[in-house]
Formats: C-alpha cells, structure tokens, sequence
C-alpha cells in the first residue's frame, strides 16, 4: 500500500503531495497498491499505468501546533523565482501558474524620500521568467495537483505532537493529539519556522527562532483603487517591481493576479512588545504612515488608499543554522530547517498557509520548492525501505550548504538596503546608477552574478548527478 497523508501546514506539504507523482514513473519493482483516500479512505486499488515499488506507503507531513479545520485563501505576493518555476513546470503546474501571475520585466530602485530612480535592473532571463502570483493562487494550485493523485489523503483538524524515528529496528511514524500514532516508512516535517519536530530531532529544551529587529507590514490595493491616478495606474499596469530604499527601511511593491492587485511590503524597525512567541502585533493605519513619513509622495498617495482599519506587522525571524536536518527516517525541509527571515501568521481557522517571499532576497518559497525536488529524486532512487536513512542523509548534503548560503545572503542584502544616508549610501547609489549598463548591482535580488547562483541553479539535477556518480544512494554515503 501506498498512500501520502498530507497533514499540511505550509507549502511544502502541498509539494511533497505534488512531486509523488513523479515518483511513481521513477521506481522500479512490481506494481503497488495505493489508498483512493479523497475525501475518505474507501479501499485500495492500483495505480493505471505505473510500477510503484511497496516500499513507499505513506508520507507524513507534520501539522503546525494549532489543530486547523479547513482549507481557505490567505496571504498576498509571493515571488516565483525562476530556478522555483523551473520545477513547478515539471510538476505540470505551468499554465496555471501563469494565468494568474504577472511576468516582472525589471526592477526600479528609487529613493526614499523623492522617489528619484537611483537604477533600473532588467530582470535577467537567461535563467527563465520571473513571475509574482497571489500566494492563494499558487497554493491553490498545489492543492488541486496533490489531490487529484489517486493516493494522496489530505487530513484536517489534526496536531502532531511528536515524530517515530524508526531507529532501533522500531517503525516510523508520528503520534497525533489524543495518542493516535500514525505509522510510515519516511516522515517530512514542513511544520515551520517554529518546527516542534526539530526541537525534537535535535533534543533542545529551548528552540526560539530569532527576532532580526525587522517587522514588516503587507498591503494589498484593488485596481480599482488606482486606476483613476495616473502615477499610481502606471504602477498596476507596468510588469515591472519597483523598491525603495532609505534608511532602516525598505519598501518592494509590484502587481499581481493579471494586474488586478498591487501588492506591497514594508519593512520597518520592529517595536513591538511581546514575548518571543508572538510573531504578531496589530497596529493602525495611522501608525504605518507615521512609520513612512516622509517617504515619496507616490508612496503617500498609496497609503491614502488603505483602509481605515487595524494593520497586522508580522515579525521577521531567523535561526541559526541547524547542525543535522535528518535522524533515521524523519527529515526537515523548507522553514523547519532553513527560515529565510519571515514568519507568516493568519488566522487560526485557515489550514493552508504558503511560506511568504522573502523580502531581502525572495526565495524562501523556492527553496522550499528545492527541498521537495530534491527529496523526490533521493527517495526515487532507493530500492528498499532500509536506504530511506541513507537517502535523507544525502538530502542534507545536497541542500544544507546552499540553503545557508541563500539564508547568508538575505540578511546581507538587508544592510545593503536599510543603510543610512551618508557617505556609504552615496557610493551605494552611484553603483545603482550603473546596473542598467552592465555594473554591479549591490541590491543582491537583481545582480546577475547573484541571480547565476540563486536562479541558475537546478535543484533535481544536482540531486541525479550526486546519484550518478555512485551507483545509488548508499554507495554515495
């Protein structure tokens, strides 16, 4: 029997649903059978027109601490990368990513307080488009791709409280609350940035990510709301993304859903009060003018459009590098074991929530993606259920040093936009002045030899050729 059991928390969920379908053409061995599990288990049948070795039941994906009841549309941009997209399109998902994106041409970075164009950074497409999408539409799109696999069950309202390790010659698995113990042969904690199962894993009293000192406010305007002002119309009309830079603070806006939706994010210094475990704190409307005050006029204009209601920050996170990211058959993937500065709150009746875009160097989704590419081409090597160790090692050596070298590179791009006028933002804006002619760009996001090493990059490839080299998985180890 095969069956994935998604317990899903946070996109990666949805990827690992996605990415077994790939995995099925991959094995060899005889034909295995699988649960048609959607909405409820009603027996097991084979797979049409695929060989599926046994050894594969199920996949359990751990559940975030708060038990969720159903699936709902949350959360505003999200940025698709092209070494993201470049898999999603294998995965089959295209199309439907592209109906509901916008493709980014280039990016303006403009001073803070006139709004003055310091550069403009054509998007490099030699490595593929850049698309930005409504996170809803993406995870969306995952969803219905995980579903429609005949042995994907998807189940809600349940709290894992602990992972099975299956060393010792004992099985894998996870006990949910309430002691149900739910048993597999490899288990993928996507449960976030406050992973209760890497605590677990690596045997920690305490496990606190970081607050950065960085909040960070999300807006997202209808076009309607725009249209009408011609400065602000060319903004939602314009594939293009446009970033402000000033000190302590930086601004990324650019449109979304076919141009419908003008999305923006605000980073800030972070005042909240609080203890460690509130990722939130409301403020107003009023409060994040303040914030801004002084800011561009076209800026000013698009905070007149906001609603007159409560203004959620979110705080920015990070943690420090892990030192394993596997134990027997249980692995770590996406925030869990590599945060890249964000934490994503919605409300506690939405099950779904997608891992946010980054707002330094925007590939934390992407990596996410990565881990799941990766993962499906270890996994699809093995032959047997005594390798999945072997296989999850071998995860972390082709991830673990990329992913921290991407989380590395975030919090650089930070001081390089939040830098304070003077001197060395003088010089930092005589070198944006240059980019469209070829010079460095010092925003990490548009400089081409930075978007060689995060766009170029083919996570299931490098994952075949480690394979390649060896004759499998446990020769490589």
């Amino acid at each position: 029997m095969c069956t994935v059991h998604l317990i899903p928390s946070f996109p990666e969920a949805l990827l690992i649903g996605c990415w077994s379908l790939q995995c099925w053409h991959r094995w060899n061995g005889r034909r295995g059978r699988l649960w048609s599990s959607w909405p409820q288990r009603v027996g097991p049948r084979s797979c049409p027109s695929s060989n599926i070795s046994p050894l594969f039941l199920p996949w359990l994906l751990s559940l975030i601490p708060t038990p969720l009841l159903q699936i709902g549309e949350v959360g505003a941009g999200l940025q698709v990368a092209p070494n993201m997209m470049r898999i999603l399109t294998r995965w089959g998902l295209r199309d439907t990513v592209i109906a509901s994106s916008v493709s980014l041409i280039n990016l303006d970075i403009r001073r803070w307080s006139s709004g003055a164009l310091l550069g403009e950074a054509p998007v490099n497409k030699s490595f593929g488009e850049q698309y930005v999408i409504h996170r809803a539409d993406l995870h969306r799109a995952l969803y219905e791709r995980a579903v429609g696999l005949p042995n994907v069950r998807v189940r809600v309202g349940a709290t894992v409280v602990s992972a099975e390790f299956g060393e010792d010659g004992k099985g894998a698995g996870v006990v949910l609350e309430g002691g149900e113990r739910v048993k597999a042969d490899v288990v993928l904690a996507a449960d976030g940035v406050k992973s209760r199962l890497r605590q677990q894993m690596l045997g920690l009293q305490v496990d606190t990510p970081t607050p950065t000192g960085d909040a960070a406010y999300r807006i997202i305007l209808p076009r309607s709301a725009m249209v009408a002002d011609p400065e602000l119309r060319e903004l939602i009309d314009t594939p293009r993304g446009t970033r402000w830079v000033g000190p302590g603070r930086h601004i990324m806006a650019y449109p979304i859903k076919a141009h419908q939706q003008y999305n923006i994010v605000l980073l800030h210094p972070d005042t909240s009060e609080g203890s460690e475990e509130s990722w939130t704190a409301v403020g107003t409307k009023q409060e994040l003018v303040d914030t801004f005050k002084g800011w561009d006029p076209v800026l000013q204009k698009i905070f007149g459009l906001i609603p007159d209601e409560k203004v959620l920050k979110w705080k920015l996170c990070t943690h420090e590098f892990l030192k394993t990211w596997t134990k027997g058959h249980v692995a770590l993937l996406g925030d869990a074991c590599h945060p890249m500065l964000f934490v994503a709150p919605f409300p506690d009746h939405i099950l779904l929530r997608l891992t946010c875009s980054r707002p330094y160097v925007a590939q934390g989704a992407a990596q996410a993606v990565e881990d799941a590419a990766t993962l499906a081409v270890l996994l699809s090597s093995i032959s047997d259920k005594s390798s999945i160790p072997q296989a999850l090692r071998l995860y972390q050596i082709a991830r673990k040093t990329r992913a921290e070298m991407v989380q590395d590179s975030a919090m650089k791009n930070r001081e390089t936009l939040h830098m304070p006028d003077g001197p060395a933002q003088i010089e930092r804006d005589a070198k944006f002045a240059k980019i469209f002619g070829g010079g460095e760009n010092p925003d990490k996001w548009g400089d081409p030899r930075h978007q060689e090493f995060m766009w170029g990059w083919d996570a299931e490839e490098t994952a075949r050729r480690m394979v390649r080299r060896g004759e499998g998985v446990r020769s490589m180890l």
